[in-house]
């Protein structure tokens, strides 16, 4: 995985024909557009790179979010297996006080509260979120992105379309090309484990005989 100086020797190669981290503005502007991409990379999927666990104590039935939460990836679960299954905060009207649901209010400014209805205080709660990317605050941060040449195509990209050059639309698509590639891998079943898909409805069924 290449780190942001890396990224940005990389895309500085093509665009300048020189192999040299830029500098100055050049520097500042490039940075930010590497930031861009990884946020638009963040933003296309669900990605496992960025499914985070986490087991937490509950203050009466609440629970303050890390500040790069997302959103839920699964049901929250207590000790006890009982689960939280999320819901909108106008729905809890429908629910009744004994009721086990979940529900999130917040924003990335202020940050997001988890709600847990009928957790009992101090109970631990288990989570497994998606978190926004790291921001690459360092040139020698390394980049989350699987196809780190994604990231560099995207600088050069959005470089070119600044520059009302010609080769931009060129080298925008090969960056989505590889953004369509790391989706399509991603949809990929983990590789070890079981491969076999489960059949539902009528393909469940043969002739005087029900498949498991």
């Amino acid at each position: 995985m290449r780190t942001l100086s890396q990224i940005l020797v990389d895309s500085n190669s093509y665009l300048d024909l020189d192999a040299v981290l830029p500098t100055g503005d050049d520097l500042n502007v490039r940075v930010n557009y590497a930031h861009q991409a990884v946020r638009e990379w963040a933003d296309s999927y669900r990605w496992k790179a960025l499914t985070t666990p986490l087991t937490t104590l509950a203050t009466a039935g609440t629970i303050s979010l890390p500040s790069n939460f997302k959103e839920l990836e699964t049901i929250p679960v207590d000790v006890n297996g009982n689960r939280y299954t999320e819901i909108l905060p106008k729905d809890r009207i429908y629910k009744d006080s004994s009721d086990k649901y979940s529900y999130i209010v917040g924003n990335e400014a202020s940050g997001f509260i988890l709600y847990a209805n009928s957790l009992a205080s101090l109970a631990t709660l288990s989570i497994v979120y998606q978190r926004s990317p790291s921001n690459m605050a360092t040139l020698s941060d390394v980049c989350e992105v699987p196809d780190d040449m994604y990231v560099v195509q995207k600088v050069i990209s959005l470089v070119l379309q600044s520059r009302s050059d010609e080769r931009f639309p060129l080298i925008e698509a090969d960056a989505q090309r590889r953004l369509a590639n790391m989706i399509g891998r991603e949809m990929v079943q983990t590789p070890g484990g079981d491969m076999k898909m489960r059949k539902v409805g009528s393909a469940t069924w043969r002739i005087g005989k029900q498949r498991g």
